[in-house]
């Protein structure tokens, strides 16, 4: 079952709605008093939905929000409420709004519109909606060239193709989704990548193959520390990225601790109570942990330990928080977990008290979504009709104007010819100029290595010729001299230091070591990260030492691309200090814009 997502995450919906509704997504301006309105209704609405709503009607009716955005911001709310109904309400606004007009011809708004319907079907569970929405969403998202969330809309048609009965394509699906992001490396493709992951879990838990959850797990631990050791590579200005350190430790702290409840899971339902409460245990002092919401999501694997008190204050707490709102799946389940810890417990009669309203609960709801159902499908019929009223219509004029629309097909044809014809020689001649570019910089790289190469020996030649100078004079002055004879690194402003060391660095080809850091640098020149840092920070274009170091190794790449075509992609990767030959290519194709292999082709 796919993860509620409640308090937690509508905490933090505010920057959801402004990066992927207020600002990146949005292809025209919003005022500033729209984007306090949809954040203000997303922190009343868990607190206090009908003051969040009357909120929005009422900037709706005075003109401070479009009335396109704020049937979009409804729908969104109810998307994330765990009342069925407002979660039905959901669809029924999206699909509204695919309709209009303003919508058909506006692709972002179709994105966010499309995106609405994906979620809130995966939240009502109806795995036919979800298939459709999912695929009409993926279509989308690569006409507009974003390829990652298109895997990920992918990964969310394989679970939705196992749970109406095609296991093995659905599975080969959410598979091959994971394997394509894996090779990409922005904040973008890895959030995609561990929602993939988390949906392929999905399908192991309910399949019942608990230990292949834990290597999937891993996974999304292991792209979690790649980002909390390179954060800098990952606030990247990218499609739903955060801007600020805190906001991408709170990905990483919510991820992660799903992460530790999948394995803990696993690992109870594999009889493992030892490495299942360690997991609990990492995952207690996370951040997510501590919430309702983390707590909720570790509740039934304490039932499987056998740890029922926890469990129920849990239920007690989460029932709570429902204020009376009970008539709903989440209730239903804890109906259920009751009945099964007081089984456990030996109170038979409780235990049946509990699965008796549990089975009516179910009922209700089961009755109350078929009704659901059948007034979708009703409204999707009369829909239907009256299209093909408009087809109709629509044929007619066009028998009327059969003569000019054959005149317009061949004008179209053959100005599609000519814009053919234009594009193809203006991507030649793009390409041509790229080639130039690249080529021009491989030579400017030879000459600023040269360069540096000269600045380096000049150091070592001074350096040898006071040691020749000083033979025969006692230790104490042989070591002053010496002394006096090396640069003072510390004496040496910013910009001086960063010529020195990156001279040094090229020279002794440091760069192209698989480990070069700052610790590596400051253990060479005996300097301080500070001051190491501050060096390539404010003393050079670089925005740090491992810009440095990567561009450095790049244009290294670039040189033994052309000058040995007799190496492979990986032996020029591993001569040029690049541990991982995916890290290489991606890094490549963001400084070229062209592959490698694509840029060798080119210099032949």
């Amino acid at each position: 079952m796919e993860i509620h997502v409640n308090r937690y995450f509508l905490c933090s919906l505010v920057v959801v709605l402004t990066l992927c509704g207020c600002t990146a997504r949005r292809p025209m301006s919003v005022s500033p008093d729209s984007q306090y309105i949809e954040q203000r209704a997303a922190e009343l609405y868990e607190k206090a939905p009908a003051q969040a709503l009357a909120l929005i009607d009422s900037a709706e009716q005075t003109g401070a929000i479009a009335d396109f955005r704020a049937e979009l911001l409804r729908a969104r709310l109810f998307t994330w409420s765990t009342g069925n109904q407002r979660q039905f309400m959901a669809l029924q606004i999206g699909e509204t709004l695919l309709s209009h007009d303003s919508v058909k011809h506006h692709p972002r708004r179709q994105q966010e519109v499309l995106e609405l319907l994906v979620n809130a079907s995966r939240m009502r569970h109806d795995d036919e909606l979800l298939l459709r929405w999912s695929m009409e969403y993926a279509k989308l998202l690569r006409g507009l060239g974003k390829e990652s969330e298109a895997l990920r809309a992918e990964a969310d048609i394989g679970m939705a193709m196992t749970h109406l009965g095609q296991q093995t394509e659905g599975m080969a699906k959410i598979d091959n989704a994971i394997k394509q992001l894996k090779s990409h490396s922005n904040f973008n493709a890895i959030l995609s990548y561990i929602l993939a992951c988390k949906r392929k879990i999905t399908v192991l838990r309910e399949t019942g193959h608990h230990e292949e959850i834990l290597p999937v797990a891993q996974l999304i631990q292991d792209r979690l520390t790649e980002m909390e050791e390179h954060p800098d590579d990952f606030i990247d200005g990218t499609e739903h990225a955060p801007t600020t350190l805190e906001q991408l430790q709170d990905y990483c702290d919510f991820y992660g601790a799903q992460a530790l409840a999948f394995k803990a899971a696993a690992y109870a339902e594999m009889d493992d109570g030892m490495k299942a409460r360690r997991e609990l245990a990492l995952f207690g002092k996370t951040d997510y942990g501590h919430t309702l919401d983390g707590r909720k999501m570790i509740a039934p694997t304490l039932g499987r330990l056998g740890d029922y008190p926890a469990m129920l204050a849990i239920y007690r707490a989460a029932e709570a928080e429902m204020k009376g709102d009970t008539l709903r799946h989440d209730f239903a389940d804890i109906l259920l977990s009751r009945a099964e810890a007081a089984e456990a417990q030996g109170y038979t009669v409780a235990s049946l008290g509990y699965r008796k309203r549990y089975e009516a609960l179910l009922q209700i709801l089961n009755d109350r979504q078929h009704r659901n159902q059948s007034h979708d499908y009703a409204a999707r019929y009369h829909a239907q009709e009256q299209q093909m009223e408009i087809e109709r219509q629509q044929a007619i004029i066009g028998r009327k104007n059969l003569i000019m629309a054959m005149s317009a097909i061949i004008m179209l044809l053959a100005c599609a010819f000519a814009f053919y014809f234009f594009r193809q020689k203006r991507f030649v001649d793009y390409k041509n100029h790229v080639l130039v570019e690249q080529m021009s910089e491989a030579i400017d790289y030879k000459q600023k290595y040269e360069e540096a190469m000269q600045s380096a020996k000049g150091y070592s030649q001074k350096y040898e010729e006071t040691l020749q100078a000083i033979k025969g004079e006692t230790v104490e002055e042989t070591e002053s001299t010496v002394k006096a004879a090396e640069p003072d690194l510390n004496a040496m402003t910013d910009e001086e230091l960063f010529q020195y060391m990156s001279g040094v660095i090229l020279s002794e080809q440091l760069h192209l070591k698989p480990v070069c850091d700052r610790q590596t640098i400051t253990s060479r020149f005996g300097l301080s990260e500070k001051r190491v840092g501050a060096a390539f920070a404010k003393g050079s274009n670089f925005k740090s030492l491992a810009s440095f170091v990567r561009d450095s190794r790049l244009e290294h790449a670039a040189q033994l691309l052309r000058q040995h075509p007799e190496m492979t992609i990986g032996e020029v990767a591993a001569a040029s200090g690049f541990a991982s030959h995916t890290r290489f290519t991606a890094d490549f194709k963001t400084r070229y814009s062209v592959s490698p292999t694509e840029f060798r082709s080119m210099t032949k």
